[in-house]
């Protein structure tokens, strides 16, 4: 099977009007002369009505045979996309366009990738029936949903049409910037999932949550939304109640991102998280109180970014005497530890190395089963 890929940009309109009489023709030649193409892949850089046509036209003629099919654009005319063969498919929704993408026959379709922007998702993309308020994936295993906010103000942006979604099979689901409904989410959380990855703010997650995470195999939620200190008691209180839900799952990670850091770690109980990553540098003090509420994490990932270099000196102080703090190792089951500085560039030496290479025995006192470390820069 053959690839089709199709970028670039429109200028000369003159150009294009001479062309169109010949257009449909040329694409009969070329589907006569490609035959076997079974994949898709348009991204313009700008949604011209010459590539919009060329797409729609390309697709009709492969309709049959089109297993993949990636579009950054909508279309100028209306046409279902049958495509029984069609797996994997990859939208872009822009808020400035007006157009509409063709109607697409979800049941055959394996894989989703969907972005969008300042808009909502049009479901009706995929409602064929038109009489019909349900949308059913029979076989659909992936769902990628990236969206532009993760501000729990906003409008409920995933199914602004209020159909019934089902997907009976879904397997891996990847959220990113969107606020769903609860209707959404109970019909998303499948009992067949078994990979979730939730990107957004810890309100939003733990509404998503609240759905029985008990089939999962990894669970991975990114906060996003963390900025202000008074925020913290809120967040670890959900942040408590998610992962107090989450025994079994095998794979528990987490990731905050905070402009404040994470205030009153005394009321953390995280106890089967397995994967800690801290997109800001916590007292080393704060983080070795809090990790015997987590005494499951085997993997912690520290990013350094925007510490100053006091700060580090303090950390380094404080692992250095870290024997004077505590009489005995702890019972931390950390195995892995990353230490990361995205901003080498901007130093003129190697903080990570210069840092904290001189305290990693006392590191591995206190965590004894502490075996890989790792310096990130870049």
């Amino acid at each position: 099977m053959v690839d089709l890929v199709c970028f670039g940009m429109i200028r000369d309109t003159v150009m294009l009007d001479e062309c169109r009489v010949a257009f449909k023709s040329a694409i009969d030649i070329m589907i006569s002369k490609y035959p076997n193409v079974s994949s898709i892949v348009a991204m313009p850089t700008q949604p011209h009505e010459f590539f919009q046509k060329l797409i729609l036209e390309l697709a009709v003629g492969y309709d049959k045979q089109l297993a993949k099919y990636v579009c950054s654009m909508p279309t100028t005319v209306p046409y279902t996309l049958l495509a029984p063969n069609l797996v994997e498919l990859d939208l872009r929704f822009i808020h400035s366009w007006t157009l509409k993408f063709p109607t697409i026959y979800p049941r055959s379709l394996r894989k989703i990738d969907i972005m969008f922007q300042d808009v909502s998702i049009d479901w009706d993309v995929f409602r064929v029936d038109k009489e019909s308020k349900t949308i059913v994936f029979d076989n659909l295993t992936d769902l990628s949903i990236t969206g532009d906010s993760y501000i729990p103000e906003l409008r409920d942006v995933a199914n602004a049409n209020n159909l019934d979604l089902k997907f009976p099979n879904l397997e891996r689901l990847f959220l990113s910037s969107c606020n769903l409904t609860k209707k959404d989410g109970q019909a998303l959380m499948s009992h067949k999932l078994n990979w979730l990855h939730f990107e957004g703010s810890f309100i939003a997650a733990s509404q998503l949550c609240k759905q029985p995470l008990r089939n999962l195999d990894t669970l991975f939620l990114a906060w996003l939304g963390l900025q202000h200190p008074e925020e913290t008691d809120d967040f670890i209180s959900l942040a408590n109640e998610i992962f107090n839900k989450t025994d079994g799952i095998k794979r528990v990670q987490c990731e905050i991102c905070s402009e404040s850091g994470v205030k009153n770690v005394d009321g953390v109980d995280w106890p089967y998280l397995t994967h800690l990553s801290l997109a800001f540098m916590m007292p080393f003090k704060d983080l070795f109180d809090m990790l015997p509420k987590v005494p499951n994490l085997v993997h912690l990932d520290i990013l350094i970014n925007n510490c100053s270099d006091n700060e580090l000196t303090e950390a380094t102080e404080f692992l250095a005497n870290i024997k004077k703090h505590y009489p005995a190792p702890s019972s931390s089951k950390i195995k892995s530890l990353r230490l990361i500085d995205e901003n080498t560039a901007l130093h003129s030496y190697s903080r990570c190395k210069q840092t904290f290479g001189g305290v990693i025995e006392d590191l591995k006192w206190y965590w004894p089963q502490l075996r890989d470390i790792k310096f990130q820069e870049s």
